[in-house]
């Protein structure tokens, strides 16, 4: 019996909105199977620290008026939600949708349901980081309009938007099967196409100002020296907020090299599920890692972090 024949054993089909959608109900290999519920163990793990990181994270900035009143303070607030509603809704949706290759569960409309659950909040993620990108890029390359321009109001627009967008593509995806992957590859490689302008151009301007640094001082008033001072910080929270787009890259840099190739995945089926359940476990990661990177990157998240724990324990 050839790979075609065994999977078709094993799957299950239903309709929603007018389309087919299929789940595989008993992996059909034992190596597949090892690696299914290695990747449902991990995934069961990384819940955990997903939760209390980033609980503790939104908990803190929402009991400190200091931090919700800054705006790259409020963005993380706005990330940590989400990446808390990954710990929430998008693990243990993807947990079940893998616990179908297994055999624990075999509903077909709700596995699709509970896959669509888990990329929602994942691209949601993607686009908050953008924002966040934008934000450094507007404060250090257009520091007077960010005054005026850059209010948490706004920023508040742009991640409803993109929760939205998020949204709706998803159930687009329910009626036209490629419609997601299309749209995941687009938004991929549209973000990494801004934030490597974004962080291109600042780099730029750190270099310029360490340039000027090194040449004869001449003397500055006090206004100057404070402006100086102020731009010194904003570039200090790009750099952190860099290292945060870095490992959004490296965690779903599986995802984006991988989508390329599973839209056609007639000839493989069993290689395209062990690619996939992999490249998006990696891309769950990053829920984690932002709170990590956060705690250590942000001096004044930190201490305001230690208050809170050492006033419950």
């Amino acid at each position: 019996m050839n790979q075609s024949q065994e999977l078709k054993v094993f799957e299950v089909s239903c309709r929603v909105l007018g389309t087919v959608h299929s789940i595989i109900t008993n992996l059909p290999t034992k190596k597949l199977l090892i690696n299914q519920i290695i990747a449902i163990v991990f995934n069961a793990v990384l819940i955990v620290p997903t939760i209390l990181l980033n609980g503790v994270a939104v908990v803190t900035i929402l009991k400190c008026n200091q931090l919700k009143s800054k705006p790259c303070y409020f963005i993380i607030l706005l990330q940590s939600v989400n990446d808390l509603a990954v710990g929430v809704l998008g693990l243990p949706s993807f947990i079940y949708f893998l616990s179908t290759g297994i055999g624990a569960a075999s509903n077909c409309i709700i596995a699709t349901l509970a896959w669509r659950s888990t990329l929602i909040p994942m691209a949601i993620s993607v686009f908050t980081l953008l924002v966040m990108t934008m934000e450094r890029y507007i404060a250090i390359l257009h520091p007077y309009a960010y005054v005026t321009q850059m209010t948490k109001r706004r920023l508040l627009i742009f991640v409803c938007t993109s929760v939205a967008i998020g949204f709706t593509a998803s159930v687009l995806s329910f009626a036209f099967n490629r419609f997601l992957k299309m749209y995941v590859l687009a938004q991929i490689s549209i973000v990494f196409i801004f934030i490597g302008f974004a962080y291109t151009r600042i780099f730029l301007i750190i270099r310029k100002l360490k340039r000027s640094e090194a040449r004869p001082q001449v003397a500055f008033s006090a206004e100057n020296m404070t402006r100086k001072k102020l731009f010194l910080q904003e570039i200090k929270q790009a750099k952190s907020c860099f290292i945060v787009v870095l490992t959004l890259i490296l965690s779903y840099l599986p995802t984006a090299i991988f989508i390329p190739f599973s839209l056609n995945v007639d000839n493989n089926k069993i290689q395209y599920l062990a690619n996939k359940t992999w490249s998006v476990s990696f891309g769950l990661c990053n829920s984690s890692f932002n709170s990590i990177v956060f705690f250590w990157t942000k001096t004044l998240l930190r201490k305001e972090i230690f208050k809170l724990l050492k006033g419950i324990f």
